[in-house]
């Protein structure tokens, strides 16, 4: 990080965050794709049963995590990932430092998102709040990981977690990146009245919510961690817009799979130039992205599908010589899948059998972390533990992202 004199004219930040929306021969388009955007992730959330979405989501989180630390350069695995959640870190300080930055990620958005669920009228667009993103992230790391880090590793100059930067910086040692530090808190105020959600209704709010990324991204309001915090910005604005509450397809992994792109498009729109049509083709981008990812997940959770997988699976842990699975338990997982929560006394029913052999099956599924259950009376949910998800979404947990 290199910094720089003060820019001693502020009007030319405060125009460079503007428009802050597309104008009006732009918006029309960008209505049409909001409203598909809202109306397919309702679809996919209205899909599945709400007790296998809350077990999918927290994976998703992960999904999330292992992403958007892959676009700034971090590659851990899911594997490696849950052992960190576990407190079970590597040995290698390069592999420990990526797990520490995944693990910080999901808990920050599983702490954040429930604060945004909680209070619907929080403005997430404040100072304050991109302060508690930026220091609940930092808060998961070691004091010895809260420096700025670059293409070298650590350097010697603090984050200040939570606390807007005060120095000029560049990412490539020659030209500022974003507006002066004199002129950031003003910027940042304008920023949160400017893209509050509680100003904005329907499509509207969605198309601030992706003017809203680029803007915050160039405002790049902190030491470092700026695109992390922007990408958990977008999934909490998406949330306090109503749109996937479930987490159920993840932002972060469509603009990871399009990460030449999506850097390019955030480059083009820092252009003083043409300002309105670079806002528009980002939203188009961003929307486009959006869309792409949930159009996976539909794909990914149809119903044919998914009770192939589920039994494609079972009958391959039926061979299993050490730990084998009754043939019979694919039907059982089929239906808590779909129907997300189901009495335990329901499992003989489903399984056309005696109580006393329903009981046996449920007892060895749920030792597997196939079923999950919160007592012996408790009705059946869904298990997904980590070993069952290539085999039930294997696009989304290929080989690269489990780690094999």
């Amino acid at each position: 990080m290199k910094t720089h004199e003060p820019d001693k004219k502020p009007d030319k930040n405060i125009q460079h965050l503007q428009p802050y929306l597309p104008g009006k021969p732009y918006i029309g388009e960008l209505k049409d794709m909001a409203q598909t955007l809202a109306a397919s992730s309702a679809a996919l959330e209205g899909r599945v049963a709400k007790e296998t979405a809350a077990a999918l989501g927290h994976h998703l989180r992960m999904i999330n995590s292992y992403h958007s630390n892959l676009i700034e350069g971090h590659k851990t695995t899911i594997a490696d990932l849950e052992r960190a959640l576990a407190s079970n870190f590597q040995a290698d300080p390069e592999k420990k430092y990526a797990q520490e930055l995944c693990a910080a990620h999901v808990e920050t958005e599983k702490k954040l998102m429930e604060t945004v669920q909680s209070a619907d009228n929080i403005n997430i667009c404040t100072p304050a709040f991109l302060s508690d993103i930026h220091a609940a992230f930092y808060s998961y790391l070691p004091e010895e990981h809260r420096f700025t880090h670059d293409h070298t590793g650590f350097t010697d100059i603090p984050v200040n977690p939570g606390m807007l930067r005060d120095v000029n910086v560049s990412v490539d040692g020659r030209f500022p990146h974003g507006p002066d530090c004199k002129s950031l808190p003003g910027l940042m105020d304008r920023f949160a009245e400017n893209y509050n959600p509680a100003r904005f209704h329907g499509d509207e709010r969605l198309i601030a919510m992706a003017a809203s990324h680029h803007r915050l991204t160039w405002l790049h309001p902190f030491r470092d961690g700026n695109g992390r915090v922007s990408r958990l910005f977008s999934g909490l604005y998406l949330a306090r817009a109503g749109i996937n509450r479930r987490n159920l397809w993840s932002l972060s992994r469509g603009l990871s799979r399009n990460k030449q792109r999506y850097m390019m498009e955030l480059w083009a729109t820092d252009s003083p130039m043409e300002r309105e049509v670079l806002l528009a083709d980002f939203c188009r981008f961003f929307f486009a992205i959006c869309l792409d990812q949930i159009g996976f997940m539909e794909g990914l959770l149809r119903l044919d599908h998914i009770e192939a997988r589920i039994d494609a699976y079972v009958a391959m842990r039926a061979k299993d010589r050490d730990r084998p699975l009754r043939p019979e338990s694919a039907k059982l997982l089929r239906a808590v899948f779909m129907r997300g929560s189901m009495p335990r006394g329901k499992a003989g029913e489903i399984l056309a059998m005696s109580p006393r052999n329903a009981r046996r099956i449920v007892s060895a599924l749920i030792e597997e972390g196939l079923l999950a259950a919160k007592s012996h009376r408790a009705p059946l949910t869904i298990g997904l533990p980590i070993h069952v998800l290539p085999h039930y979404f294997p696009d989304l947990y290929d080989p690269s992202v489990m780690g094999e």
